[in-house]
């Protein structure tokens, strides 16, 4: 089972990248994203798999402290790069944030159903709104937050360690929940989280029509 991450990622990858080549251009980012998530999800694993040699640490351990580390410094670096290098627009910064935390998710959640053969239904369910909503809504509270940063040259440096300190905290306690007595809190937690994002995009939808409509 050594290989089957590498199995999922070429089996996931190649599609949706063959199928981003044929799409509108508008349609592109929130695609390249994804893919760009999922290739962050091998990456991450090797490195949590090298870091877990050389770390003198239990398993509970390495999953609330090493894990959140690595993976959220990963998922945020194209995100940062992005905004820097080629826009900062909050609208922009959303979507590709999202897309870049559910690639992500995507293979993670594959490759975790697909190696433990007792996983049923509800492990499913859990993984689905859980682990990889809140893959999402990490990488989307940095972006989000380096869309109001990125402008700011005296805050920049100290609000982006910022937001990827939360995002780490975030991620490590929903790690640490999932894997105590109270797995169903860590379940809530993402869906919680994601409700009040949901109900901005929404307002923000709502007065871009009214705007229109004004016009």
């Amino acid at each position: 089972m050594e290989d089957l991450i590498y199995i999922l990622f070429i089996s996931i990858f190649v599609p949706i990248l063959l199928m981003a080549l044929l799409i509108e251009k508008k349609a592109r980012l929130p695609i390249a994203f994804v893919l760009v998530g999922i290739f962050i999800s091998v990456f991450a694993a090797e490195i949590n798999g090298l870091l877990r040699n050389l770390i003198i640490m239990d398993s509970f351990e390495f999953i609330i402290i090493v894990t959140p580390i690595t993976e959220e410094i990963l998922k945020a670096l194209p995100i940062l790069i992005y905004a820097i290098l080629i826009s900062d627009k909050r609208e922009t910064l959303f979507t590709a944030s999202m897309a870049t935390g559910i690639g992500f998710a995507v293979l993670e959640n594959a490759f975790y159903l697909l190696n433990d053969s007792s996983f049923n239904m509800m492990d499913a369910v859990v993984r689905a709104f859980g682990t990889g909503l809140m893959h999402g809504m990490c990488t989307l509270l940095v972006g989000v937050g380096i869309s109001f940063v990125r402008k700011k040259s005296k805050i920049f440096i100290v609000g982006t360690f910022a937001l990827l300190s939360t995002a780490i905290t975030y991620h490590g306690i929903y790690n640490m929940l999932v894997q105590s007595q109270y797995e169903i809190v860590g379940f809530i937690l993402p869906i919680i989280t994601y409700i009040p994002f949901l109900i901005w995009r929404l307002k923000i939808k709502q007065r871009s029509k009214s705007n229109k409509g004004n016009v």
